[in-house]
């Protein structure tokens, strides 16, 4: 069976790799549940490792035993790879690669890749600064430091199978929901909801709760490795190329139009009301988590503590209690 790879590079330290593997069955792309699996992606190392380039090769093999496990195990075929980083350093000839000056052209902002000597400079200035015992969260050029992993997985999983560059935000730019940080309120899930217009998934109430099953991570990481998976899945007559293919700097993404506002949103996106308290009583509703639509309340919501605490995997925050307050001011009252 063919299958297409999304991979949404992310290097923050003890963090899945976001990686989704996709079919395509009856004019859906739909994902394999990765997360239930037993066999999962290697986990971040983070920046101040990912400086490394031994450590990014040590990853990038990690990764690729990782898919050629998963794809032995159920007989599938990768076909295409598409991985959201650049792929290689930029030309030193240039000032920003060619896909970041179409994409410039476009109104699209994107972080400068930088050449091979600018890396270097990079790396040593990263090195002083851990040496000199200051905060990792201070790394200087921590925006770009993940690029270096980009590379490493290029390199390595282009022996798998063709890799390329896509950019989930200039997707969802093209799709026109990109307007608020992909991170806040369910803005993943409309970002979703208007790729499955063109991807066929998510499409009824029944695959809605089994988006959160995808692969392991927080929900925008998520969909932004199936939008990468989506774009990888396409014939490049489907796809606009920003940048120069030919001289091995281009970036794509799907050739579509704008959702119209007039459609109706997710199924799970709640309606906007004003805040209020919910029931704590045995009156309570089902209901399924509002952030990793893979917990199901039975009695909403009792119990959002403890699963907001220790299980959910919609939220970003790490500690207990930070992760309850998230949870409450995300989908209760604050």
């Amino acid at each position: 069976m063919d299958v297409f790879i999304g991979i949404d590079v992310a290097c923050a330290k003890d963090k899945y790799l976001p990686l989704v593997i996709c079919t395509r069955q009856n004019g859906q792309l739909l994902p394999f549940p990765l997360a239930n699996y037993q066999i999962k992606p290697p986990r971040g190392l983070g920046n101040a490792l990912t400086l490394h380039e031994k450590v990014n090769q040590a990853f990038a093999n990690d990764v690729a035993r990782y898919i050629e496990t998963v794809c032995v195990t159920y007989q599938l075929n990768p076909v295409r790879i598409g991985i959201d980083s650049p792929l290689r350093p930029r030309d030193n000839r240039l000032k920003r690669r060619l896909a970041e000056q179409a994409l410039d052209k476009a109104g699209i902002s994107c972080y400068t890749t930088p050449s091979t000597a600018d890396f270097e400079a990079i790396k040593a200035k990263g090195i002083a600064h851990l040496q000199s015992d200051k905060p990792i969260q201070n790394l200087p050029h921590a925006h770009q430091i993940f690029m270096l992993l980009g590379f490493a997985l290029n390199k390595r999983l282009s022996k798998i199978a063709e890799c390329i560059e896509v950019y989930p935000h200039a997707t969802a730019k093209k799709l026109g929901v990109a307007d608020t940080h992909k991170s806040k309120g369910n803005q993943a899930e409309l970002q979703l909801f208007a790729i499955s217009h063109h991807t066929g998934w998510p499409k009824t109430n029944d695959d809605w709760p089994q988006v959160g099953n995808m692969c392991l991570g927080t929900m925008h990481d998520k969909v932004d490795a199936y939008s990468a998976a989506w774009v990888a899945s396409l014939p490049e007559q489907e796809c606009i190329c920003f940048g120069d293919r030919e001289k091995g700097d281009a970036i794509w993404i799907p050739k579509v139009k704008p959702l119209s506002s007039t459609k109706a949103g997710p199924p799970t996106k709640p309606k906007p009301t004003k805040k209020k308290k919910q029931p704590v009583s045995n009156e309570g509703y089902k209901r399924s988590c509002p952030a990793c639509y893979q917990h199901e309340f039975k009695r909403w919501p009792l119990g959002w503590d403890a699963h907001a605490a220790h299980r959910c995997t919609g939220l970003t925050e790490v500690e207990p209690e930070a992760r309850k307050k998230e949870f409450k001011c995300r989908f209760m009252s604050c």
